[in-house]
């Protein structure tokens, strides 16, 4: 007789279990088997039971297909162990009828024995990071009675979490290398979908700085090779067993010590796909920056500077560290999310003694908090013992007793006071931080963000002062608001807002709070996009009270007045004035930085056999370089005869054109 508990734990290989094990055409095969007589009961045992399928004996046990022997020898997963698995499944007396009687279980407590801290454990440090990174990509989660599906782009079909089979009996049909990341991934996005949340809010504890970790050189030397193939076949052919190396070089134990060199191993891994899919989101210039980066990373730790180590690896965690009293006033705030679910509110702050910006945030991952809303947060959850951020981002106070991180990120512990010395407090003309030269905010960008590898993840913001304005106007092409604005040199600056959520609320603020003749203080972000900075508005400071865009409340105005006041602004946005703008053409120097970029990317898409034909073009690329003042740059480029002259030329026209990078003007 076979056991009971053997057939309810075998109740969770479902066919669509069995399928991702081996695949549908087995499956049903293993059907067929058992329907025409083919497999028989041999012998059983508490927990266990041999099985004859088709003449081969399958020894059985509650850990499924996967784990039971098979007289075959088939190394894979062979259509008797399926056989087997539905023979016990389906075939015992009375099995159908009684599952009919049961009440169906709730698919939540199927993660009852996933343990987050244990699933870290399973996964090891370089997979739990990776895991972290990889839960918000989850496309879809289903939960049935006795598995739970998750879906990610990267992975064909589904992860599945089976009831009762623990962290090694989740199924699925990633490779070995991946295998341990994306299942944790899955757990985690199963358990944000039940409301659990995702723990991502860990990445910005407080954690004390221990030193850098030891380098293996042998470790360093296989992801050097790697990377010298992704220049040679990456971007290319963009091999699956090139990609899968990335991604397990990128979970590696060793990888422990070097959290940031093994995220951009999995961003690489990523780009490949895309690639090797042909997708519309495949970015040849991320791709081949992202390569280049972890090269230059790769060669500044082989060299083992113990000074710069610890950052060049990178941290796991955001590390805080105790602040000195900071005299603060608040600048703004804006809201956000992001693709993945993440949302929440950041407030920005001036210190006038150092002239830095520093910002803290209210925010929630993927899952977390379903209601949570950054708006009411920001207005009305007390913050540093004081009042909300919706008080504190117009006001100037002092903050005692708070931690404050590399990039000057500000944290709330509980012993975090802010004393507030005046409200609504508008940012002052005279300090020193204040741009009114637009080209001054390529250095105000460098100056917070940095190049190359010493470049952070802080966002980069700026207050500037227009000496004029111009209409804005929608651009159709790019889907953005433009609104143009003058410096006290007569240069006009773009201002873009992108028409999607959370922004087109600030394209609504803007168009409605800004009229021809407005004059004031804008404070920006500015973001690096390609060869040029992007400025977007963040909060306007004007003759009234200040206008924080994203977080603006549309007012309500009588639906017979003009239709409603809203209805028809893009309409009214597309109608440029008599004045219109263009963008600036590039410098001589930015052009043949651009166009010799564009060459080494040709050089990496048509592969290295095909690349010696473009060696008239790499010389004339160079020499161009060369007549512009560029030897170095001209060198390297001529040097890109090699994979790994090509990622160095690939990197040092990356800074160049990095250095170079300035705001968008219009003409």
């Amino acid at each position: 007789m076979i056991d009971e508990g053997l057939r309810a734990a075998l109740a969770a290989f479902d066919d669509a279990a069995l399928a991702t094990l081996a695949n549908p055409g087995l499956v049903r095969r293993a059907h067929r088997d058992v329907e025409e007589g083919k497999v028989r009961l041999v012998s059983a045992s508490p927990g266990s039971a041999e099985i004859e399928a088709d003449g081969h004996l399958v020894v059985l046990d509650a850990r499924g297909a996967k784990a039971a022997p098979c007289a075959c020898k088939s190394v894979a997963v062979c259509r008797h162990r399926l056989a087997a698995v539905v023979f016990v499944r389906d075939g015992a007396a009375g099995a159908a009828e009684a599952s009919l009687d049961e009440t169906p279980a709730d698919p939540a407590s199927i993660l009852a024995d996933f343990d987050p801290d244990r699933l870290a454990k399973w996964a090891g440090k370089a997979g739990w990071r990776a895991a972290l990174e990889l839960a918000p990509t989850a496309s879809a989660v289903e939960p049935s009675a006795n598995a739970i599906a998750v879906t990610f782009p990267d992975v064909e079909g589904p992860v599945l979490i089976l009831r009762g089979q623990g962290f090694d009996g989740i199924v699925s049909k990633a490779s070995k290398a991946r295998a341990k990341a994306y299942h944790a991934a899955a757990v985690l996005a199963a358990r944000a979908h039940f409301g659990e949340g995702l723990p991502l809010a860990e990445a910005e504890v407080e954690v004390e700085d221990a030193g850098p970790a030891p380098v293996d050189p042998a470790f360093l030397a296989r992801i050097a090779g790697a990377l010298e193939e992704v220049a040679m076949l990456g971007m290319n052919l963009a091999p699956l067993p090139l990609e899968e190396s990335l991604f397990e070089l990128s979970v590696s134990s060793r990888a422990d010590a070097l959290p940031r060199l093994a995220s951009i191993l999995r961003a690489i891994a990523a780009q490949m796909r895309l690639r090797r899919g042909r997708a519309l989101d495949f970015d040849p210039d991320r791709m081949l920056e992202l390569a280049a980066t972890a090269f230059a990373l790769v060669r500044a730790l082989e060299r083992g500077e113990p000074e710069r180590r610890g950052a060049l690896a990178g941290k796991v965690w955001r590390a805080y560290s105790g602040s000195e009293p900071l005299e603060l006033v608040g600048c703004g705030a804006e809201r956000w999310s992001t693709p993945a679910g993440a949302r929440g509110v950041t407030a920005w702050f001036y210190e006038k003694t150092s002239d830095q910006w520093l910002s803290t945030s209210l925010a929630r991952g993927p899952g977390q908090d379903p209601g949570f809303s950054p708006r009411e947060a920001w207005q009305h959850q007390p913050y540093w013992s004081a009042e909300s951020l919706a008080a504190l981002s117009h006001a100037a106070f002092t903050l005692t007793g708070a931690n404050r991180s590399a990039d000057n990120r500000l944290s709330a512990p509980a012993a975090a006071v802010a004393a507030i010395g005046a409200r609504k407090v508008a940012p002052d003309p005279a300090w020193p931080g204040l741009v009114r030269h637009w080209p001054d905010l390529r250095e105000r960008w460098l100056a917070q963000v940095g190049l190359g590898i010493d470049t952070g993840e802080q966002a980069a913001v700026a207050l500037i002062a227009p000496s004029a304005i111009a209409p804005a106007f929608f651009d159709d092409l790019a889907q953005q608001l433009v609104w143009p604005v003058r410096d006290i040199a007569g240069q006009w600056l773009a201002l873009t807002l992108d028409h999607e959520e959370p922004v087109s609320t600030a394209i609504e603020a803007l168009e409605a709070n800004v009229r021809t003749g407005w004059q004031g203080m804008v404070l920006v972000r500015i973001e690096r996009q390609g060869e040029r900075l992007a400025a977007r508005p963040i909060t306007l400071f004007g003759a009234e009270e200040p206008v924080d865009l994203t977080l603006w409340k549309r007012p309500w105005w009588p639906s017979a007045k003009d239709g409603g006041a809203m209805r028809g602004w893009l309409d009214r946005l597309r109608q440029v004035g008599a004045r219109r703008f263009e963008v600036q053409p590039r410098s001589t120097t930015d052009a043949a930085l651009a166009k010799a970029w564009r060459h080494v990317i040709d050089l990496a898409e048509i592969g290295r056999s095909l690349a010696r034909t473009l060696d008239h073009q790499r010389a004339a690329h160079a020499e161009r370089l060369e007549r512009l003042g560029m030897v170095r740059l001209a060198d390297l480029l001529r040097a890109a005869d090699d994979n790994a002259g090509l990622l160095a030329a690939a990197y040092g026209l990356m800074l160049a054109r990095q250095q170079r990078c300035g705001p968008t003007l219009l003409a």
